[in-house]
């Protein structure tokens, strides 16, 4: 089990005894219930899964930062909440190399934020249909140990609400930058595919050797 405050959370315990853990972080509007299924569908049975709900309350579900011109200090307060989450876990034995990210959409802007700042090395950061924000001089702030972070992106060619032009564009500034990025398109709209656990599985266990 896991004991945190700061974010309202659901845990999936591993179907036997793990140290790997995945924390889920999902899209504007939305909330970890859709994701309490998350274990079975991966498949991924020797992970924990910590299914995270945004901070800020926005119509039936949650937000993880408000519309300009309010993004920048919002994605700075959750960064800040990531940190203090991180701390918890390392806290109550989890190993940062452990700990893999996942968000979809603005879950995978705070992610990809997190995995940027964060000054060590996580097992890895995957990205469902999602995009970035760049800070004034945000290259010469990467830790070291987070370049070493692997990540793997995925976005749809139809995408009708975050065009793939401009994922594509973050992430060729990110591989610029130094960072270790598996990226992966398919002609899909603003979802989460089925066909895309596989593909996350199988990164997985080609980026971590786990046995899967």
């Amino acid at each position: 089990m896991i004991v945190t405050d700061h974010f309202k959370s659901y845990f999936i315990p591993s179907h036997k005894t793990s140290s790997k853990l995945m924390i889920v972080l999902h899209g504007k509007g939305d909330s970890f219930r859709p994701f309490k299924n998350f274990d079975q569908e991966l498949k991924l049975f020797d992970f924990n899964f910590l299914l995270l709900n945004a901070p800020k309350k926005f119509l039936t579900g949650y937000s993880w930062y408000g519309d300009p011109p309010y993004i920048e200090s919002g994605v700075l307060r959750t960064r800040l909440g990531m940190f203090v989450l991180l701390n918890d876990l390392e806290k109550q034995g989890w190993d940062p190399k452990n700990i893999f990210l996942l968000g979809f959409s603005q879950g995978c802007l705070i992610s990809a934020d997190f995995a940027l700042n964060y000054p060590k090395t996580l097992g890895g950061f995957i990205g469902i249909s999602g995009y970035f924000h760049f800070f004034s001089r945000w290259k010469n702030h990467i830790p070291p140990k987070a370049k070493k972070t692997p990540w793997l992106l995925t976005h749809g060619t139809r995408d009708d609400v975050l065009p793939i032009e401009d994922t594509r564009y973050g992430v060729k500034k990110l591989k610029a930058a130094g960072m270790k990025i598996d990226w992966s398109e398919s002609d899909k709209k603003h979802v989460f595919k089925e066909y895309e656990y596989a593909l996350i599985r199988k990164w997985i266990k080609s980026k971590n050797r786990i046995p899967l």
